[in-house]
């Protein structure tokens, strides 16, 4: 049977979180952007303390898009995923993608990525749906977040809200997906954070290794259903 198999997107797909990097690529040849990069980084930092939230952070990046049209922002999106999906995948993510595909199940990226980004890999990589944090480019300046950021909780309401109930499979590297990854028939900790490696421990999750290409765990998975 085929089942709904939902992938978080950074550092269990690519090697490494995406979004400052992309940030970075649009906006490296622009002096002012690296003191703004310092501001940004202060902000994540009051964020880690507790000051601010998580979301005034990415709000604050998208600051950084404000010379770019919706349109130049996808193309440099585009470009940007091409780069990554030649050398910034992890084998294993991508052979546990093949191994859904040839199943026929229903695959879907989940992250807390905006969706400029994140649309661009799912293409590339053939996922059926995006689920992340949604961008508004009708202001005239930079674009918005549009809703809060799907991270944590939110992650699994945004879930929910698109019509699954429960998973058959979910894959995320970090302890804030943990409800998520609770909220699946077979949860997979990819290369996992300090925090969700102690969790999938105590709650005995598969931990696997994504930057090698050893995805036997799921062979005996097949009757998982949707």
């Amino acid at each position: 049977m085929t089942a709904t198999a939902i992938f978080d997107l950074d550092r269990t797909i690519t090697r490494e979180a995406t979004w400052t990097r992309f940030l970075i690529f649009v906006n490296w040849r622009r002096p002012t952007f690296w003191l703004f990069l310092l501001r940004i980084m202060a902000q994540g930092a009051a964020h880690k303390l507790g000051i601010v939230s998580r979301d005034s952070v990415k709000v604050l990046s998208l600051r950084t898009l404000s010379h770019l049209t919706h349109a130049e922002a996808q193309s440099a999106a585009a470009a940007f995923i091409s780069k990554e999906v030649k050398s910034g995948l992890r084998p294993g993510a991508l052979e546990a993608i093949a191994w859904h595909a040839d199943r026929g199940d229903r695959l879907i990226i989940a992250t807390a990525s905006v969706d400029l980004v994140a649309d661009e890999l799912a293409r590339a990589l053939g996922f059926h749906e995006v689920i992340a944090s949604r961008l508004d480019w009708s202001g005239p300046s930079a674009p918005l977040l549009s809703g809060a950021n799907c991270y944590g909780h939110e992650k699994l309401l945004r879930i929910e809200a698109h019509g699954i109930s429960r998973s058959g499979f979910a894959y995320s590297d970090h302890v804030s997906d943990l409800p998520m990854l609770l909220n699946s028939d077979f949860p997979v900790a990819v290369n996992p954070s300090s925090g969700l490696r102690k969790a999938a421990q105590k709650l005995h999750i598969t931990i696997a290794d994504f930057n090698t290409v050893e995805i036997g765990f799921l062979s005996d998975k097949v009757t998982v259903s949707a």
